[in-house]
């Protein structure tokens, strides 16, 4: 297998400057295989390469080098820009005016929206669109959605007792006991840590408060975030919560099973009155202008979105898959824990069209 290409975004404000710079630069321009076989086929022998770039948030923890490995048995050329959600929405966004990415997948239903109204989608109908369920649909042939993904809170049992553990999100900043000892987010470039903020803000709808949101819900939510521990880089967050030191947290689904492995514990997980934040990770094809042959991405929609892919990308990393054929593959914790939650009730269409704007004042008015 040739070299394969991989930048990871570390910021918003990173996305942005990659973005600005100049095309000649090199560590801009993705350069796909880095030797003597660029170019060539990697189809079994056919003559015809299928290059393929994608854009995602959910690269991380081996799954690029696992899809990398069954995408060149398939016969695609796969080159790869991984980053948090919000970076990547931003480096899509930055690069409107020339598309670089061939398939964009795995941020949520709010950000592929953002792509919709920027007219940075093509319509595509995949060849296992009849295997989703209608209401999962809500992309108009735009994008389609791959797994689903919840959010919550969860506490090691270790440390803390069901009796000790909090209820909902805004328990924790008036738990004297546990200030400092909850984590909370460093930053909001990535879609986990944003949806630790929206479960706070979301109980919090109020039309005539600023951006949405009552006075309230800012004030639980700047509170929340000054009584809570947030995670230097140097330290392994799941680390801290495996050995009590921080031994309140907040996850997704689809990593709780590796995470529990990897870190020995066995987190027990809150389930709000209002219900946990759930979202589906999407796919879609970029728009590339109408000249564009998305033959190739097209492909790459229908191998990866499959039931057979799908089925075996959740043995691999968990994940409740949207697929109606592959549900069955999720891993049993995974299907506990979705019996154990319920799923909260989300307009995506108020979250797209004022998250940005939350993100903005939590970063710059909110965190500590």
């Amino acid at each position: 297998m040739s070299k394969k290409w991989l930048l990871t975004l570390t910021s918003a404000a990173s996305v942005l400057l990659l973005a600005a710079c100049a095309s000649g630069d090199e560590a801009e321009t993705p350069a796909g295989n880095d030797d003597d076989t660029a170019g060539e086929s990697t189809d079994g022998g056919s003559g015809e390469s299928r290059q393929v770039l994608v854009y995602s948030n959910s690269l991380a923890g081996g799954r690029q080098e696992w899809i990398d490995e069954m995408a060149t048995e398939a016969g695609f050329d796969m080159q790869y820009v991984e980053g948090g959600g919000g970076e990547v929405l931003n480096r899509l966004l930055a690069e409107a005016n020339s598309p670089q990415a061939d398939v964009a997948f795995g941020m949520d239903e709010a950000m592929f929206f953002e792509l919709v109204d920027e007219e940075l989608l093509v319509e595509y109908e995949p060849d296992w669109v009849g295997e989703i369920p209608d209401d999962a649909l809500i992309g108009d042939q735009l994008f389609h959605p791959l797994v689903e993904q919840r959010i919550f809170m969860m506490y090691n049992p270790e440390y803390v007792s069901e009796e000790e553990a909090p209820s909902n999100w805004q328990d924790l900043s008036d738990m004297e006991e546990f200030q400092g000892r909850y984590r909370v987010p460093a930053a909001l470039g990535g879609g986990t840590d944003q949806k630790a903020i929206l479960s706070i803000l979301l109980q919090y709808i109020d039309e005539d408060g600023e951006m949405g949101i009552a006075q309230e819900g800012w004030d639980e939510v700047e509170q929340y975030l000054a009584n809570g521990y947030q995670t230097p880089e140097k330290e392994e967050q799941l680390q801290n919560f495996a050995e009590g030191t921080v031994p309140l947290s907040y996850h997704f689904l689809g990593g709780i099973p590796n995470a529990e492995e990897e870190f020995g514990f066995d987190a027990e997980i809150v389930n709000p009155e209002q219900g946990v934040i759930t979202m589906r990770e999407q796919i879609g094809v970029v728009n590339k202008g109408d000249d564009h042959d998305y033959t190739a991405a097209q492909e790459f929609v229908d191998w990866f979105g499959s039931a057979e892919m799908q089925s075996a990308f959740v043995e691999e990393f968990g994940g409740l898959p949207v697929n109606e054929s592959a549900v069955d593959s999720a891993p049993e914790r995974l299907q506990e824990i979705a019996e154990q939650t319920e799923p909260m009730e989300v307009d995506w269409n108020f979250v797209r069209e004022n998250l940005n704007q939350w993100v903005e004042k939590v970063e710059l008015e909110l965190m500590p």
